[in-house]
């Protein structure tokens, strides 16, 4: 599943809230220990928030020990925690094992995943709890160079897998506006630090995640339709600039890249069966990564032949650039496999 960010001590942007649980985003995170905000007017936040997620989304709160003592809160009065909307608290620190159980009667729990979680977990197993009430989740790291080694990572989710395959494990990625003081992004691999969200959404995918954050206050429209047609559809949308006429005739239009996948080129299966006019030769220009061309009347029966370059080529003549994928969508090319679904979407000027 998908979650955002929320921070308490900013103004909320109701409409990206909205906009946000209206894309099927099913948690909201926010924090309780930020040192830079002012707490004191985080309850009713809270509530204000909850107001506007409804049933629509998970609140969950990021917490220590710390936190809840500036804020008068104790663990040991979970009905506290659910009176102010929080659905989730995240346990930054470790409590003792009575105190956690004594929370799951109000509310649900979640592990730091790169620390204390199997320990934690192993204990509550014991205990007979109910493991569908509790989840991990690794850190955000807003100072660069501070985020997780991919490999360490990797065997951290391997382990838990491996001892609770049930367990949901959550991490972050970064978004398109970049949460002050730092302005670094609030991802969980240090790698993923300046890389496309929903690129790094994959990768977390394919690394034994199965809930994904939103880090940073936003993620911009375009991003937020990519993660859409991605998450729910299957589809990966890359938004275009124009060239040619032609391009417009593929906007909007949903192809497949050939099971046989070229090394070098995006192939579009349904192209040559769907387009039947005859391509002149026009802007057959050097083909750069990221470059959308239609090849022409010279290459015969390949005419109509829809691609996305892969890497540069040398012009032909036989091959018209008829657009470009935008360049901040340029990552997102890797995401098209075998067989994989994608749509070129208008960008903007």
């Amino acid at each position: 599943m998908l979650g955002f960010s929320v921070y308490l001590g900013e103004s909320f942007d109701r409409a990206y809230i909205e906009t946000m649980l209206e894309e099927g985003f099913q948690y909201v995170f926010t924090s309780l220990q930020i040192p830079e905000e002012d707490s004191s007017q985080y309850f009713e936040k809270l509530k204000e928030l909850k107001r506007l997620v409804g049933s629509k989304a998970e609140i969950i709160a990021d917490a220590s020990p710390h936190a809840f003592h500036n804020l008068g809160l104790s663990y040991k009065e979970p009905q506290v925690l659910s009176e102010i909307g929080i659905d989730y608290i995240r346990l930054d620190i470790s409590l003792e094992l009575e105190d956690i159980i004594s929370l799951l009667d109000e509310v649900k729990i979640v592990c730091n995943a790169s620390t204390d979680a199997l320990n934690i977990l192993t204990q509550l197993q014991s205990q007979n709890i109910d493991m569908t009430r509790i989840m991990v989740a690794h850190n955000y790291y807003p100072r660069p160079e501070t985020g997780l080694d991919k490999q360490f990572f990797i065997n951290k989710n391997n382990e838990l897998k491996s001892l609770f395959p049930d367990i949901s494990i959550m991490a972050f990625v970064p978004g398109t506006t970049l949460r002050s003081p730092v302005y670094q992004g609030l991802p969980t691999l240090e790698d993923h630090r300046k890389v496309h969200p929903l690129v790094a959404a994959s990768e977390l995918l394919a690394l034994g995640v199965d809930d994904i954050c939103i880090g940073d206050t936003h993620i911009n429209q375009p991003t937020i339709n990519q993660f859409n047609t991605f998450f729910n559809n299957g589809i990966v949308s890359l938004q275009v600039q124009s060239e040619t006429k032609h391009l417009d005739y593929v906007i909007g239009r949903i192809f497949h890249n050939r099971k046989d996948k070229a090394r070098d080129v995006i192939r579009a299966e349904e192209a040559r069966q769907t387009f039947r006019e005859e391509v002149l030769p026009e802007n057959t220009v050097a083909r750069k990564r990221g470059a959308i061309t239609l090849d022409n009347i010279k290459y015969g029966r390949y005419m109509n032949e829809l691609q996305i370059v892969n890497k540069h080529l040398n012009h032909n003549d036989a091959v018209n650039v008829i657009g470009y994928v935008c360049e901040q969508d340029l990552p997102c090319i890797d995401l098209i496999d075998a067989g994989t679904a994608f749509q070129f979407i208008k960008g903007e000027d």
